[in-house]
């Protein structure tokens, strides 16, 4: 299953961007991607966030700009969908395209700093330190303003990140290579397949049948093209995602393996521990204590 395409809409006669506040039983949990680059800023809420081959835990404060075209997807923790009416996600989505100040705009020569931030954005990036903190009250008084001073202040707000470079990367650079690559149609749909998949079991089968080869010429292509082997990726997304359960989910070990795709506690163990040099029970100890 691709990600889905979803058309924006992000400008009108008012604005030539899109940021507004809302407050959502649980966030939008549909793999997707859009041409529109995208920060979104969690007020309140927590979950498990998927940007391109990323998968890591998020919580109040987080902020986050998507860069064309990357898959993403951020899933709310289970109990905000046993409909408890006081619990609630509130966030602040701000959608822009990398043209929306005209492309004419981006080639002056005090724009070489927001050129990079956009371009450093089709990995993802999520926004750290004092800079994340400035920049989650100026989102939020984003939302209030109107004309030339919305503009004026959401240009300060890029230009302020681009600066401090306060941002660290999140999917890898062979992701996006491989997922934007010319004729790369094959593998884009073996990445997707194990977003959405990885939970169940997956055969390498399934995998090669997704890409229309056998077993033995697909191992050599995606080794090539990803230069890991096809169990070596899965096994990475899983235990991203077995991190975020281990912290956040009332689940044992062997339950947080299951959860994960993991059908073997004992394989769980072995490649968490080769993974991150430590046992599943011990990194639980380590971030809970």
């Amino acid at each position: 299953m691709l990600p889905l395409f979803l058309k924006k809409n992000t400008r009108s006669f008012e604005s030539s961007f899109y940021s507004a506040k809302f407050s959502v039983n649980h966030t939008y949990d549909s793999w997707h991607h859009h041409e529109e680059l995208e920060f979104l800023h969690i007020i309140k809420g927590s979950g498990t966030r998927f940007i391109g081959d990323s998968i890591e835990p998020y919580s109040d404060g987080d902020i986050v700009l998507v860069g064309p075209n990357l898959p993403h997807v951020w899933r709310s923790d289970k109990i905000y969908y046993e409909g408890i009416p006081e619990l609630r996600c509130d966030l602040i989505l701000t959608q822009f395209a990398a043209d929306f100040l005209g492309l004419d705009f981006l080639k002056l020569p005090e724009m070489i700093g927001l050129n990079e931030l956009i371009k450093d954005s089709y990995q993802g990036l999520q926004i750290i330190g004092s800079t994340r903190k400035q920049i989650s009250s100026r989102l939020m008084k984003l939302t209030e303003m109107e004309g030339s001073d919305k503009l004026l202040e959401f240009i300060q707000i890029l230009l302020m990140i681009s600066k401090s470079k306060e941002y660290r990367k999140l999917s890898s650079s062979g992701f996006v290579d491989t997922y934007h690559s010319k004729g790369g149609k094959r593998i884009n749909k073996v990445h997707d397949f194990i977003m959405n998949n990885f939970m169940e079991e997956i055969s390498l089968k399934e995998a090669a049948d997704i890409a229309y080869m056998n077993e033995t010429a697909f191992c050599r292509f995606f080794k090539t093209t990803t230069l890991k082997t096809f169990t070596q990726y899965l096994n990475e997304v899983r235990i991203g995602y077995a991190c975020k359960l281990l912290l956040n989910e009332d689940l044992n070990i062997a339950g947080v393996g299951y959860e994960c795709g993991f059908k073997n506690i004992s394989y769980f163990n072995r490649v968490f521990k080769n993974s991150l040099g430590v046992t599943p029970q011990q990194y639980q100890k380590k971030h809970i204590a």
